[in-house]
């Protein structure tokens, strides 16, 4: 649903990345379809032309040499200062690049080289923010961060009213989301309020 924070859970290897794989319309649906539906009821087959609607932030280091806010302006390039800075405030990544020497306009290296995992990927995320699409995969991307930080980070998202897809393996970020399904054995099954609660407290 729009606005809301939606998980994706299950063992590795069961498709998980693959779903958004084929949101993004990289990937044909074998069978049946995907489709985004409006407010009015209007659907809209996923592809090439509705991809603009979504920011993906995919596993790994995505992170470039190059300035902070170069790497941020990736997302769009005619961000200004204060789109950037608001958005490594929602990312949580504020905190430590304000420390850094010259702020957004310190240079980082290859990688994220002198950044944790962390820190790169609150970067990674800070850049799907400067994207301003109203939708928002992640995918395993906030792996490296304490489960405090973590929580803000989504709450933060969720202050913004993006419609957020989570894949996670750490069950505690369920108590954020309105829904969760469960993806193993090509089937992909929407998990109870009761399931939904009982895995958060895991």
């Amino acid at each position: 649903p729009a606005g809301a924070v939606t998980a994706l859970e299950g063992p590795s290897g069961e498709g998980k990345t693959t779903l958004l794989r084929l949101m993004l319309g990289l990937l044909p649906p074998e069978n049946g379809e995907m489709s985004l539906v409006d407010s009015a009821g209007v659907r809209y087959a996923l592809g090439a032309d509705t991809r603009h609607s979504f920011a993906y932030v995919p596993q790994g280091n995505t992170v470039m040499a190059g300035t902070v806010a170069e790497n941020l302006r990736l997302g769009s390039e005619n961000a200004t200062d204060e789109e950037l800075e608001t958005a490594l405030k929602d990312a949580c990544a504020w905190d430590f690049v304000s420390q850094l020497p010259m702020g957004i306009h310190s240079s980082i290296g290859e990688s994220g080289k002198g950044l944790s995992e962390g820190q790169a990927q609150r970067l990674a995320i800070a850049r799907a923010l400067v994207r301003k699409a109203p939708v928002l995969l992640l995918d395993e991307v906030t792996s490296a961060l304490d489960r405090d930080t973590e929580q803000r980070v989504l709450q933060n998202l969720m202050h913004r009213g993006l419609t957020t897809i989570v894949i996670t393996h750490r069950l505690s970020v369920l108590n954020l989301c309105s829904r969760a399904y469960h993806v193993e054995g090509g089937a992909v099954t929407p998990l109870t309020a009761e399931e939904l609660n009982l895995l958060a407290t895991q």
